[in-house]
């Protein structure tokens, strides 16, 4: 429970992001996130540089659990790493905490991906444990928007596998997905801004109408996100000017931009 005078962002991640940002990246992740305040210089140097970057926010510190919903505000997309929030908590905490960030992120708009040793026996093994596939498939029922593999690819034996049969269990959950009992959900959800009011009325139009799409214009990418909060069993096809959006909306649970 020490709290260390440590700078959440130093000389050397600013040096690192200014080569990733002259590279293109899509999106900027920044680890051991404590308040919303850890963003700002991060978020200085991307305006800094002129460039149109998603910022995300790694949830695996004990401090953040208490600022996650400042965090979830400040943060374009939040990952939940598992691995490390394991070790700052209880492990019995994780899979209710998994469950908790998600649905604060669903509820926000705002993207989250489910990482850390999903199917870490992959590593070494062609295919996954039992328990691993549970894991991958819940993960999926939780809400989350996207999957993602470390070890499993980085250092693994078996890095196109493990990508299959992550692919395949989660396109078996989503058909398993209960799009029904999620709208009624969503549709007692506030609208806080007129996007979320008209994004609301869509997807439930589209529901009643069993439409096969939802078609949405967006600059920003944030009317695309509105929808995708709702989760509809339709399909989400994001219409955008900006490349960088385009990009960065790859990430958010059934659109395609």
């Amino acid at each position: 429970d020490t709290v260390l005078p440590i700078k959440a962002v130093t000389s050397k991640d600013l040096s690192d992001l200014r080569f990733g940002l002259a590279r293109g990246v899509d999106w900027v992740a920044m680890s051991f996130v404590r308040g919303a305040e850890d963003l700002a210089p991060l978020r200085r140097e991307i305006a800094r540089a002129g460039a149109s970057v998603g910022v995300m926010a790694k949830i695996e510190r004990r401090d953040a659990i208490g600022n996650l919903d400042q965090i979830v505000a400040a943060a374009d997309a939040i990952m939940v790493a598992r691995g490390d929030l394991g070790i700052q908590l209880p492990l019995e905490r994780v899979p209710m905490l998994q469950k908790s960030i998600i649905a604060s992120c669903n509820e926000a708009g705002k993207p989250v991906i489910t990482a850390t040793q999903m199917l870490e026996s992959m590593v070494d093994s062609p295919r996954p444990t039992r328990a691993e596939v549970s894991d991958v498939a819940n993960a999926v029922l939780d809400g989350t928007d996207a999957l993602m593999l470390s070890g499993e690819t980085a250092v693994g034996r078996y890095p196109t596998e493990a990508v299959r049969v992550m692919s395949r269990v989660a396109a078996r959950a989503e058909a398993s997905f209960d799009y029904d009992a999620r709208l009624k959900v969503t549709s007692q959800w506030p609208c806080r801004t007129v996007t979320d009011g008209i994004s609301q009325a869509t997807v439930g139009l589209a529901h009643d109408l069993n439409a096969r799409g939802i078609i949405t214009a967006t600059s920003s990418g944030q009317t695309a996100l509105m929808v995708a909060m709702h989760r509809p069993k339709a399909s989400i096809i994001a219409v955008t000017p900006d490349v960088a959006t385009q990009k960065r909306l790859t990430l958010s649970w059934g659109v395609t931009p």
